[in-house]
């Protein structure tokens, strides 16, 4: 029975796949050749690539009879990418077999049978064929990318592209969080935006269904935004499916077609003056939480985990690239800046410790957002006053500390009171967590912590104590500010629980 329960269960998730997997279409025309000949001749997008006669002729034969000149190979080739994705959850492409694939899109030679709204969409008619300002500027962006490939062909063809998946387990990530305290971390806060950094791994603020909606014509958030200027991205969109809360992808060595100004309907691009530099792309997706409380254990534990996948992915195939992030999952998801900092900051430092990365550094890019860059550019004040590194053991305190009744409003408009709390708690000197027992409950929950109660009822008191003198320095500090009843509470709380709960039980 248990055996045809797995082949059923196979037989419907090869299913699943077949529908997702992409075929060519007129493939079974007798004269297929031909065919894509037509398309490319009648395609008038493609006119004004070049603005000579002669270097559109070029172009146009390079397509007919380099790019597409084995049409079966093109099919075994594209059954090999899906069977490689699915064996090893990672691929190599050459930049040329990256062209051949995006100009399939471009062409609308690709269909499946498999739909998600406006995202996974595999062929370009729709941004090609709207006059909108915004699909002109997607367009720009592509077509500038195929005559810049073009172009730089013979330099840049057999150069490779690395597309890999990670799937963490949350038993693996429990032990992972459990082990590690100590782990100091390299961090820079920034007012650039993410794809600035030279020799970077850009974190793409993803969708779980990767690559977003860039081929739409209504969307070019943040995850558009990168795929548009780094369009060999967009291929992941014919193999890689939706991710899973554990899972993250990199995408390796893509280069930087584009410039661009604005965001969404705002959004204008412009050439890339130089293409030599190779960065890479890290798809993470956040939860959005437009009613949901995202302070939560269960929410943030989601996000620590997300982040870590993607973020020991990085370290491990792209060990010298700093990792370019920022306000994840802070535009349309709502999620808190402060808050997503130091998620992002504690999974960061899990992960060096795992990879034993010493010399990695992560790059909070704060763009407009003044209130963020003012938390980074204090909290290193902070820090250098008190001769200390940022570790791990305070992020995780800190993390509890936000969820003993703090909440999104409450920590609006640079909160000094709340966000000196935080500071205090990242650099000030904290004991090594209590071990948790080993004797297991079940197979996917964190033990209960076995506490020593007069130990415990002494650092209550000796921490209380140091919670009174904080605030009387506050008060001294922050003369004439009101603290509302609400904070009051949720403060009290943190000084009573804290060394309650010194040990972080994050569970499925």
């Amino acid at each position: 029975m248990q055996k045809y329960f797995k082949k059923i269960f196979f037989q419907q998730s090869k299913m699943a796949n077949n529908v997702f997997q992409c075929r060519l279409k007129g493939y079974n025309q007798q004269d297929y050749n031909n065919y894509i000949h037509q398309t490319i001749d009648q395609d008038e997008t493609l006119l004004d690539i070049f603005q000579d006669q002669e270097g559109q002729l070029g172009f146009n034969n390079y397509l007919k009879h380099e790019i597409f000149n084995n049409p079966d190979q093109l099919r075994s080739d594209l059954d090999a990418i899906y069977e490689q994705w699915e064996t090893n959850a990672k691929i190599q492409l050459k930049r040329v077999e990256i062209f051949r694939l995006i100009m399939l899109m471009y062409l609308g030679l690709l269909e499946r049978d498999f739909s998600q709204g406006g995202f996974y969409l595999i062929d370009m008619v729709y941004i090609k064929s709207n006059k909108s300002h915004l699909c002109e500027q997607k367009l720009k962006c592509i077509k500038h990318y195929i005559k810049t490939f073009y172009l730089n062909q013979e330099t840049i063809k057999d150069e490779y592209l690395v597309f890999s998946k990670n799937s963490i387990t949350k038993e693996d990530f429990n032990k992972k969080f459990e082990e590690c305290n100590n782990q100091v971390i390299d961090f820079e806060f920034s007012e650039l935006k993410n794809e600035i950094h030279y020799n970077s791994t850009v974190v793409d603020f993803a969708d779980e269904n990767i690559g977003g909606l860039v081929l739409d014509t209504w969307n070019c958030a943040q995850e558009e935004i990168i795929m548009l200027l780094y369009p060999e991205a967009i291929t992941c969109m014919i193999f890689i499916p939706k991710m899973k809360e554990t899972e993250a992808v990199l995408i390796e060595n893509v280069k930087k077609y584009s410039n661009y100004t604005g965001y969404e309907k705002s959004f204008i691009s412009f050439p890339s003056e130089d293409i030599k530099e190779n960065y890479n792309v890290l798809a993470i997706d956040a939860k959005p939480f437009y009613s949901e409380d995202q302070f939560t254990k269960e929410n943030i534990y989601r996000e620590l985990l997300k982040c870590y996948a993607g973020f020991e992915l990085s370290l491990k195939n792209k060990p010298n690239c700093v990792i370019s992030t920022g306000k994840w999952g802070c535009g349309i998801f709502r999620g808190n800046i402060y808050l997503k900092t130091l998620i992002q900051f504690v999974s960061y430092a899990i992960a060096t410790n795992q990879v034993k990365q010493s010399n990695s550094k992560i790059i909070i890019n704060c763009a407009n957002d003044q209130h963020l860059f003012k938390f980074g550019t204090t909290l290193k004040q902070w820090l250098q006053q008190y001769g200390t590194q940022l570790k791990l053991i305070n992020l995780k305190e800190s993390i509890l500390f936000l969820q003993n009744g703090i909440n999104d409003g409450m920590l609006q408009n640079y909160n000094t009171e709340l966000i000196d709390q935080i500071f205090k708690i990242l650099t000030k000197d904290i004991p090594q967590f209590q071990t948790l027992s080993q004797n297991s409950k079940s197979n996917d929950k964190v033990d209960e912590p076995q506490y020593d109660i007069e130990q415990e009822e002494g650092q209550n008191e000796k921490f209380n104590k140091n919670i009174e003198s904080q605030q009387q320095d506050q008060e001294q500090n922050q003369k004439g500010y009101i603290i509302t009843n609400q904070q009051k509470v949720a403060l009290a709380a943190f000084a009573f629980g804290i060394f309650l709960a010194r040990v972080y039980i994050y569970q499925s």
